[in-house]
């Protein structure tokens, strides 16, 4: 029988090992690199081809130089240490998985959305060998997933008209909120320090527990140290009062076709990292101000609004660029998206959904190689060269003619690169509860229908 290798991450294995379970048509291996953890452990191997000396010079070998460079500029942890130590985290990850790889022979490999080093590696060792290599991540359908290719969707089906108007109905409500961001509705000061407080304490943790583990250089503890580049300062509580809470005076002041809602979204170097072909388009925070100067300066107001689920991690040297700048409102985080959505003409996000529900409502929606992003219904940014040109092109947007037309459209692609499973299922998963692994079910049954065609066996007889 053919092999699927599961990757896993940190508090997801039994979850991952429940739905390998219920695969019909392959063998799998869940695959780890976190020590005595999965059916396949990373680790050992890891370290003894780190310790041999030469693993800067194997990473080069493989990848190259400028390969290596962007490796590390995609890692939100590799970016933040030397590079000598990266080089060599580079090249004994990538020895370790493919002596895993020819061990295990797999036909195909599978793990959530790459947002660190490991995953990208995986995914270029998988490729080279002629394995398809896909992520899973949530869809904004309810109770769907998507699989994708560095952030690039996969076409599963055809949907149905019913099941495009289904969803319309859903999506297009005014209250339409993805399930993720839904409970996030508390902002202050005290919560603040609550959130820097917890992961300060949870850094200090994990930064004692690699040693316990004898892990030191794992991408998931290194992660939650304090002193990486990305991470929140006591300081960054300046975000705070920088928000205008008159922000709604502002929005009077000039008509609709001048405003435009720029969203932030939730970590972009997540979301953002893997998913942009630009390297230039990955310096966020540049991205998002020179957006602001160029709009302002052809006499847009850019009402600027962070992700909920981003608040107590923003560090302040965005909002303070932004601050001054006379033509940008930074709006609260109490605000609604929706709200925003409705009062402007324009929405500017890099991949965050707030650019689908702008699109849905009718907004011109500027986005950057989105997921749900269709090439007529929105205005594509590729590269910051072609920021310099927005202003020409917003000019000549024309607004859709039949606005239920372009929804079922937008909706028909989304519909189609989505099918039924809770991609949640792995929050707290217990394989001894029956409301659990029932909860597996409707997953279970799309990868057994869907899975099969990717096998590398499936494709080389196509």
């Amino acid at each position: 029988m053919s092999r699927i290798v599961f990757f896993t991450i940190h508090s997801t294995t039994a979850w991952w090992k429940y739905l390998g379970s219920r695969l019909e048509f392959a063998d799998v291996t869940v695959l780890s690199d976190l020590r005595d953890d999965g059916d396949y452990s990373l680790v050992d191997d890891f370290y003894r081809f780190i310790d041999k000396g030469d693993a800067d010079k194997a990473a080069i070998a493989r990848f190259g130089e400028d390969g290596c460079a962007d490796i590390i500029l995609r890692c939100r942890v590799l970016r933040s240490i030397d590079r000598g130590q990266a080089l060599r985290m580079i090249g004994g990850m990538t020895q370790a998985i493919e002596r895993a790889f020819d061990k295990l022979a797999p036909e195909l490999v599978m793990t959530f959305t790459i947002d660190r080093y490991v995953m990208d590696v995986m995914a270029r060792i998988a490729n080279r060998r002629g394995i398809d290599f896909l992520e899973m991540t949530t869809s904004i359908i309810p109770d769907q997933v998507m699989l994708m290719r560095r952030g690039r969707p996969v076409r599963l089906h055809e949907p149905s008209s019913a099941a495009v108007d289904s969803a319309v109905e859903l999506l297009c409500k005014g209250d339409f909120a993805p399930a993720y961001v839904r409970d996030a509705k508390r902002f202050s000061l005290g919560k603040f320090w609550r959130v820097f407080g917890y992961y300060a304490l949870r850094g200090a943790y994990f930064n004692l527990w690699r040693f316990v583990k004898r892990d030191r250089y794992n991408c998931h503890y290194l992660d939650a140290l304090k002193r990486l580049k990305h991470k929140v300062r006591p300081g960054d509580v300046a975000v705070l009062p920088l928000l205008d809470h008159d922000w709604d005076k502002r929005l009077a002041e000039l008509p609709r076709e001048k405003r435009v809602f720029l969203g932030l979204q939730l970590f972009p170097e997540a979301s953002m990292d893997y998913w942009l072909t630009s390297q230039r388009m990955l310096a966020h925070d540049d991205v998002v101000v020179r957006y602001c100067e160029v709009l302002g300066g052809a006499g847009y107001r850019i009402f600027v609004k962070d992700h909920p689920l981003q608040f107590g991690f923003r560090q302040r040297e965005l909002f303070q660029r932004l601050a001054k700048l006379p033509y940008v409102t930074l709006v609260p985080y109490d605000v609604p998206a929706n709200l925003l959505i409705g009062k402007c003409a324009v929405s500017v996000t890099f991949t965050g959904t707030i650019g689908f529900q702008a699109a849905l409502a009718g907004l011109c929606s500027v986005a950057t190689e989105p997921y749900y992003a269709t090439e007529q219904h929105f205005l594509h940014i590729r590269d910051v060269d072609e920021i310099e040109s927005l202003p020409e092109k917003l000019a000549r947007w024309q607004v859709p003619g039949d606005l239920a037309d372009t929804q079922r459209e937008i909706m028909r692609h989304l519909a189609a690169v989505s099918v039924e499973g809770d991609y949640f299922g792995w929050r707290n998963f217990d394989p001894e509860n029956e409301a659990a692994r029932k909860s597996v079910e409707p997953l279970a049954r799309s990868l057994n229908a869907y899975l099969p065609q990717f096998l590398k066996s499936c494709r080389t007889a196509a």
